[in-house]
């Protein structure tokens, strides 16, 4: 059986078309409330207060991009 980083790196093999009709199959293999609205907004209202109260940094633009550029970063 193939693991999550195997998956992922063939996914990314995909040409945009493909990688985009594999992201709406995994959405749609979601349960109906795996995205509640209201568990969204709690969620960010959360993060927000933690930025604010200085007990997380935000990152930058950059070094959000740097994040999720790295070869072999799984998500």
């Amino acid at each position: 059986m193939s693991t999550v980083t195997e998956i992922v790196q063939a996914a990314l093999g995909l040409d945009r078309s493909g990688r985009a009709a594999l992201a709406l199959v995994m959405l749609d293999s979601l349960p109906d409330d795996a995205m509640e609205p209201d568990d969204i907004l709690t969620e960010a209202l959360r993060r927000d207060a933690e930025i604010e109260s200085g007990l997380v940094k935000e990152l930058s633009h950059e070094e959000f991009l740097a994040g999720i550029q790295r070869p072999g970063r799984v998500a």
